[in-house]
């Protein structure tokens, strides 16, 4: 609604200040056309008047009247006249006022024709004034009465002199009479050219009035429409809104099988579906690896507890997998070795339906897929079981399992026994890795309880035969040793592996923070656009921050691969930018190697590695840097720079999250610089396009082009207004039939395709146009097939020029030169 009111304001004032623009030039162009017209007008009286003055004056002067003086009082007259008739032609300022300088050839002409009048009749003034002279100078004759004889040929010659002085004087006052004519007409046209003006600023102010009625009127019928959409918009809001708030309470309550209603804005609900499968995986994950680390802990605890009998601990065991895995069915198979040269797998403990089944069986070693998982040391899952191979029972029946799971019990690549675990249901892949790794501790806790259980019958046999095996009390000794050393190892492991807990949740804290970060880079409006040095400053105070790193910058490669420039350095304890340093390949080899090779340089002693140590002594001393890590970035598959963190003061070691988020950051560099390029591109070519186009405007033929479907493409600003368009863009995707000569169209096609298809240029050709009224007009048209890089005619540039005035002027002097010869014939004729 604002943007309306102001569009509507911009309007009206717009229509205003054109209509005050058009008052203002009525009311200055009446003020200069009085102020242009007062001299011409004073003009003609004025020289008419003092010429007349002159001519009375000579008149006295010649009857003798002693008074006057004709260089004095006569000849000045004449003189001041040419000089005011001079100075209007040659558009100057005199007495008179202003003359302009741009005067219609009538008007020259008339002004030119009045000097030249005037100045016969100062000649013949000068004329018949020597002649008075003369014959004033020359003695009288006179008779013998001593009157003065006159000669007729001197009367004779004075009478001529008179004659063409007043001659000179009759032409004078009827160039001046048509000079006057002529002004008069001109100040009319002039008074006629205001006169319109003013009816027409007044017809403006009405329509401007109407105009403005009828705005007004719409604008308060959309206003009122407007009220009604937003009413109905906010009602549909506060309805997603309560949908929303809905929505949120069940995900913050733990709820992501909640469904959201269809909202109003698409794109938001799916941006928030999106969110709550994101949240229902990352709560799975969080679950299954919890579920992992409690199992791992449980059976470490039974393991460590259930010390009373082997038997015991085997039905602990089997009894916690069977419910840990939420299976139905397990069995525990171990080695055993009693017997030398018959070692078979024995079932030491099965579990099913919370019911001890004591059972004995014996399996060889390579019998069924018990004997083949210990053979092979390698887990067997298999989802179809075959039917007779095994059946879970119960009081009310008995079915075959869906999957069976066997695993073997091996630690220190070697094989204690089978864990085999059988369900109704599936194992995810996360319950295999964890059985596995419960089987891991199975065998080392097996391998111990073996020691122990060695331990036990020598400690027996020792205290029947002490005497007898007093000999072996050191072989006793290292036994004990080599058990506490097992036993240690097992806590080592134990430690270990919480340690790498540990470590794994903790990765993924840094991963999920990392993708998050990523995840607002990606989106920044200044990396998707482009703006290189923004996306630059945005990128590499991130990467400080979120790597806690003391600096970090970016580096471009040249094309010759000689030298890398700084193309934004970030530092953390400042909060500052800077750019512009150099670094040369020639005193860094080392360095440019390593990035020539695309390889990442990870240095955590800066000081001491193969690729960063070149830099110790003018680099990393004055600014304290003890650790480097540089990812380089790519652009159409070649190295374009290279991203580096340096930290200051200490050493730092990267891990694999640091790395990973550095190559995801170059990554967006890449996109940046690569977009960056694209924008340079399109800016280099709409400048380019700008330049050729005003080139082709102030071309002085009418120009335009063609495609291969002869729709216009193009012009300059005089083929424009040929075909009555304000801009050569309104003409782009038009044809011939859209243009004012589409009754000609068909032929001007069939031209263009003809120029086209022969592949040849048409230059200066002289055509004769004949238009819907009628009129003859002549054109000299050019017409040049387009070609592209593979040399296929893809448009036709076309230029003509209008040459109908020459070639009037060519058969005007045709025919005046045709004159002259039949006038040349007919005074040759009586001659002969």
């Amino acid at each position: 609604m604002k943007n309306r009111a102001l569009k509507f304001t911009i309007a009206f004032g717009i229509i205003g200040l054109i209509i005050a623009i058009l008052i203002s030039y009525v009311e200055r162009s009446t003020v200069s056309t009085y102020q242009n017209n007062l001299p011409y007008i004073a003009l003609g009286d004025n020289i008419k008047n003092r010429v007349t003055q002159g001519h009375l004056w000579f008149e006295e002067l010649m009857t003798g009247d002693a008074t006057l003086n004709y260089e004095r009082d006569i000849l000045p007259l004449f003189n001041t006249s040419r000089d005011i008739l001079q100075t209007a032609y040659d558009g100057k300022e005199n007495e008179l006022g202003k003359f302009k300088s741009d005067i219609d050839e009538e008007t020259k002409a008339i002004l030119k024709e009045s000097i030249i009048s005037l100045d016969r009749l100062a000649e013949s003034a000068q004329e018949r004034w020597k002649f008075k002279q003369q014959e004033l100078k020359t003695q009288p004759k006179r008779d013998s009465t001593g009157a003065i004889i006159s000669t007729g040929s001197t009367e004779q010659a004075g009478s001529q002199l008179d004659q063409k002085f007043d001659a000179s004087y009759e032409a004078f006052q009827k160039k001046m009479d048509q000079l006057i004519n002529h002004i008069d007409i001109n100040v009319k046209a002039d008074a006629s050219y205001i006169n319109l003006l003013s009816w027409l600023s007044i017809a403006l102010v009405i329509t401007a009035f109407a105009v403005l009625c009828v705005i007004l009127y719409r604008l308060q019928s959309s206003s009122d429409s407007l009220v009604k959409e937003n009413s109905k918009r906010l009602e549909a809001q506060n309805k997603d809104v309560n949908s929303l708030t809905g929505f949120v309470e069940s995900i913050s309550a733990g709820n992501y099988d909640v469904e959201l209603q269809e909202l109003a804005d698409a794109g938001l609900g799916e941006t928030l579906l999106n969110m709550r499968n994101k949240l229902r995986n990352n709560a799975e994950e969080d679950r299954r690896r919890n579920w992992s680390t409690t199992g791992l802990a449980q059976i470490g605890e039974i393991l460590r507890t259930s010390t009373s009998s082997t038997e015991e601990l085997f039905d602990n065991i089997i009894k916690f997998v069977v419910k840990y895995t939420r299976s139905n069915q397990g069995g525990l198979f171990v080695l055993n070795e009693e017997t030398e040269g018959d070692h078979f797998l024995e079932l030491v403990a099965c579990y099913a339906f919370e019911r001890k089944k004591f059972l004995k069986k014996r399996v060889a070693i390579g019998e069924g897929l018990v004997g083949q998982t210990y053979m092979e040391g390698a887990r067997i899952y298999l989802v179809e079981v075959p039917q007779e191979y095994i059946s879970i029972t119960s009081g009310l029946g008995g079915s075959n399992p869906n999957a069976l799971l066997l695993v073997p019990l091996k630690v220190n690549e070697r094989t204690y026994g089978v864990i085999e675990l059988a369900t109704f249901g599936q194992y995810q892949e996360f319950e295999i890795d964890l059985v596995e790794k419960l089987a891991e501790s199975i065998a080392s806790t097996i391998s111990t309880v073996r020691a122990n259980e060695s331990t036990r019958v020598l400690l027996e046999r020792t205290q029947q035969q002490a005497e007898e095996m007093r000999a072996q009390e050191e072989e006793m000794r290292q036994n004990m040793e080599e058990l506490e050393a097992t036993q240690e190892e097992m806590r080592r492991k134990e430690k270990h592996i919480q340690n790498m807990l540990d470590g794994e949740k903790q990765r993924n804290e840094i991963s999920q923070k990392n993708r998050k970060v990523l995840m607002e880079l990606t989106k920044n409006r200044d990396v998707q656009s482009g703006n290189w040095n923004a996306a630059l400053e945005k990128i590499t105070s991130t990467i400080c921050q979120q790597l806690h790193v003391s600096r970090c910058s970016v580096w471009s490669l040249n094309n010759l691969r000689n030298k890398l420039t700084s193309e934004k350095l970030y530092k953390l304890r400042d909060k500052s930018f800077e750019s512009g340093a150099e670094l040369m390949a020639k005193d860094y080899p080392d360095f440019f190697e390593t990035l020539t090779r695309e390889d990442i340089i990870i240095a955590n002693d800066a000081l001491t590695h193969a690729a960063t140590r070149e830099f110790t002594e003018n680099y990393f001393n004055p600014q304290d840097i003890r650790s480097l890590l540089g990812v380089p970035f790519f652009n159409e598959g070649r190295i374009a720079g290279v991203i580096n963190c340096e930290h200051q003061h200490e050493q730092k070691q990267w891990t694999e999250e640091d790395i990973e988020f550095l190559k995801s950051c170059a990554d967006l560099v890449t996109v940046a610089y690569n977009t960056m390029k694209i924008n340079s591109m399109i800016d280099s070519l709409n400048d380019a396009q700008e330049t050729l186009q005003t080139i082709i405007d102030n071309i002085p033929r009418a120009v335009f082009w063609k495609d291969r479907e002869l729709r216009f493409q193009g012009c300059n600003r005089i083929f424009a207004n040929v075909a009555g368009l304000k801009s050569h863009k309104e003409l782009v995707g038009h044809t011939d039939f859209d243009m004012p000569w589409r009754e000609h169209a068909e032929a001007y096609r069939a031209d263009d395709m003809a120029v086209m298809n022969s592949r040849k240029a048409r230059l200066n050709l002289e055509e004769k146009n004949v238009n819907s009224n009628g009129d003859v007009s002549w054109v000299l048209t050019s017409k040049v097939p387009i070609m592209n890089q593979h040399g296929e005619v893809v448009a036709v540039l076309g230029m003509f020029e209008d040459i109908t005035e020459r070639k009037m002027k060519e058969a005007d002097i045709e025919s005046k030169l045709k004159e002259l010869e039949q006038l040349k014939k007919m005074l040759e004729s009586p001659s002969n």
